[in-house]
């Protein structure tokens, strides 16, 4: 681990605990610290700038998730995260971090990388993402996409099949993917950290020759001639709950 990466690492292990102890609100201001750090994760090199840049950046996503807050007591919270932060990493030595151990894998795309992505999913699936208000996809609504695909219910999936999906991802993609939120805020993370729970969310690989939608009205779609091919061939049980509505 490059010391770039330590700074990296410790600075987003410090958001990430700072999140679990808080409520929703305080939960939710952090969130602009870490929609900042993101961009940062898997960086090894500008040591010398790398402070500066992820107090800049961190800030500015901070600035712009809690400009909403204008009650008294949310902005004392507003100042006390933003002055804790500032402290934290400006007071950060990497020749005191002994050992510093690796987080989950989870990067913001820059806007560049999102767009490249979007586009694909366009023309390949006739995806729009939600770039368009109340955006659904199969089997929600009907789409121009002629791409093999087959759609669930969400309750059918057990831990077992879900780790089942991860392992045929990771025959098709390697070990890492695409996740795109309905934030617009979208990530390259670990194939393993695949799950379900994430609500109106897509998986796409980098070439974009699959694709699984997971909707906030409990439906989960999968397609790509590929992964479609191994979910029928992997999970013969779960098959034959396919396309309920059908």
């Amino acid at each position: 681990m490059t010391d770039t990466e330590k700074i990296v690492t410790k600075t987003k292990e410090y958001i990430l605990n700072l999140y679990s102890e808080g409520y929703s609100t305080h939960q939710n201001m952090v969130n602009g610290l870490k929609n900042g750090i993101d961009y940062f994760v898997g960086r090894k090199i500008g040591f010398e700038t790398i402070k500066d840049e992820i107090l800049t950046t961190c800030l500015t996503e901070f600035n712009e998730r809690t400009k909403v807050f204008d009650k008294v007591g949310h902005l004392k919270m507003v100042d006390r995260i933003k002055n804790d932060f500032i402290k934290f990493v400006t007071e950060l030595n990497v020749n005191k971090l002994s050992e510093v151990k690796p987080i989950s894998f989870e990067r913001r795309l820059k806007v560049e990388e999102s767009k490249t992505i979007e586009n694909r999913l366009k023309v390949n699936f006739d995806f729009g993402s939600w770039k368009d208000e109340n955006f659904y996809w199969e089997p929600l609504c009907k789409t121009q996409n002629i791409i093999n695909s087959i759609h669930f219910e969400d309750n059918v999936f057990k831990n077992q099949e879900v780790q089942k999906i991860v392992e045929i991802l990771k025959s098709i993609s390697g070990d890492r993917i695409f996740l795109l939120t309905e934030e617009n805020i979208n990530y390259e993370v670990e194939t393993s950290s695949f799950d379900i729970d994430w609500i109106e969310s897509a998986y796409c690989d980098f070439k974009t020759s699959w694709l699984i939608y997971v909707s906030h009205e409990g439906t989960i779609t999968f397609a790509g001639e590929e992964l479609v091919t191994g979910i029928e061939n992997e999970l013969t049980e779960l098959i034959k709950q396919k396309n309920p509505w059908n």
